[in-house]
């Protein structure tokens, strides 16, 4: 399976409010990013900002653009749609079939 492949499941089990499978997509020291800082790490640190979303139920998203790094294919960086109008840049990095980086380069509201 492919780091892609494994990124559209993950945003699957997003959608589908699965917080068991999204979270088994994460290495258990996975870290967020934000502005080369790290702001949170670990899948039990994620946990509450995924309760946070599934609690929503209109929140859903949209892969907008997804490229792999031909320098660094275990990096995918997309441009997701949250909702109705809010875009994350974010890159995902891959080892060994699990993410163990979410890099956001930017979160805006349009």
């Amino acid at each position: 399976m492919t780091n892609q492949e494994i990124l559209l499941d993950y945003l699957s089990a997003f959608n589908n409010r699965d917080i068991a499978k999204t979270l088994s997509f994460l290495n258990e020291n996975c870290r967020v990013l934000f502005n080369g800082q790290v702001i949170l790490q670990g899948v039990e640190s994620l946990r509450p900002l995924y309760e946070k979303d599934f609690a929503n139920p209109a929140l859903t998203v949209t892969l907008v653009e997804s490229n792999v790094d031909n320098n660094n294919p275990n990096d995918v960086r997309v441009l997701l749609k949250l909702g109705a109008n809010r875009f994350v840049d974010v890159t995902y990095v891959f080892e060994n079939g699990k993410m163990i980086e979410h890099r956001i380069h930017s979160d805006t509201t349009h």
